[in-house]
């Protein structure tokens, strides 16, 4: 009770927080980046990150500091983004990468067992496991921010991660660290609500903080349920991370710098497709072409819990993604030069 209490005075809380931002024409969505377009021509405040932040850190009973003091920070980097206080991508990803060394290795966070027998014994190595967790947790970091894009998506995606492993718990399946699963639900729930009624975007700092918070969280719920496949993990999280990889390809391939921003990923794609093809306005384009992909994840993920320890099953399955997105992409992204160049 004492959770949907605080729950409540947080949101009204946020809303009174917006019509200040709004007011003052501090964080707000039109700062003129192209990528905005795609969410809505309104002045939107990006106040997600501060919700998700005081709505979470709440609820996460640990003994560290550590988690509390760096989640704020990956905040604050993502408001000096917002804010267009910290222009450069690169000194971005380097202060990101910092960030994310000195967590990890004060707080120990190490991957166990990847089931892979020569990155296991490279892992074996502390500093080499150390990088390597690191590497994953800016990966999903950035994928988070990349596929921020329309109303609901990337909220909506970690929504489908927290139902996946509450209903594993519920069925005995799993373990995990107290029920923060299930309080990050219902934060992402109100946010979900409020997005869809576009009054609130997660701008740059509510992208971060969320893919910090959840690759911690699922890094620590495999180290604890050895019957988990690895690849389970990396199938839940395989749109984020390979819209990241995707990007720094293709970006390569046409000589534009991979930190460089644009409007050709695949959420955008689908976007101007659906607004193009059926004639829908920019507001229910956006909703829909959210909801398109995340109901496509969500029938992945359902197909999923049926064998989370059957790592065959869950490669199938990763490539089976991997194999969709790159066609997706490619018939969208050739309708695109014919019909909207």
């Amino acid at each position: 009770m004492n959770f949907f209490i605080y729950l409540f005075f947080l949101t009204i809380f946020i809303f009174f927080l917006n019509s200040f931002f709004r007011k003052k024409n501090f964080l707000i969505s039109t700062t003129g980046d192209d990528h905005q377009k795609f969410a809505s021509s309104e002045v939107i405040p990006l106040s997600g990150g501060i919700f998700i932040f005081l709505g979470i850190i709440y609820f996460y009973n640990i003994n560290s500091s550590f988690f509390y003091i760096f989640s704020f920070l990956i905040l604050m980097l993502g408001f000096f983004s917002d804010l267009k206080l910290f222009k450069s991508a690169v000194l971005r990803l380097l202060a990101q990468v910092s960030l994310v060394i000195f967590f990890v290795i004060f707080t120990e966070l190490k991957i166990q067992d990847t089931r892979i027998f020569l990155l296991d014994k490279l892992l074996e190595n502390i500093f080499l496991n150390y990088l390597f967790v690191s590497f994953c947790i800016l990966i999903l970091i950035n994928g988070s921010n990349f596929i921020d894009g329309l109303n609901t998506l990337n909220i909506g995606y970690y929504i489908l991660i927290c139902i996946v492993f509450y209903y594993l718990k519920l069925e005995g399946l799993i373990i995990y660290l107290d029920n923060l699963l299930f309080f990050i639900f219902f934060v992402l729930a109100t946010i979900f609500v409020i997005n869809i009624l576009n009054r609130m975007f997660l701008g740059d700092a509510g992208s971060y903080i969320l893919g910090f918070i959840f690759s911690i969280v699922l890094i620590e719920t495999y180290n604890l349920n050895n019957s988990l496949s690895p690849y389970f993990i990396i199938l839940l999280l395989w749109y984020p991370c390979f819209e990241t990889l995707f990007s720094i390809i293709r970006k390569n391939i046409v000589k534009k710098s991979p930190m460089s921003p644009d409007t050709n990923h695949l959420h955008q794609l689908i976007f101007l497709y659906i607004k193009k093809k059926f004639q829908i306005n920019l507001y229910y384009s956006n909703i829909i072409s959210a909801n398109i992909i995340n109901l496509y994840n969500a029938v992945i993920f359902l197909i999923s819990i049926n064998y989370i320890s059957n790592s065959q099953v869950q490669i199938f399955l990763i490539l089976l993604n991997l194999f969709l997105y790159t066609a997706i992409y490619f018939k969208i992204y050739f309708y695109k030069l014919k019909n909207l160049l």
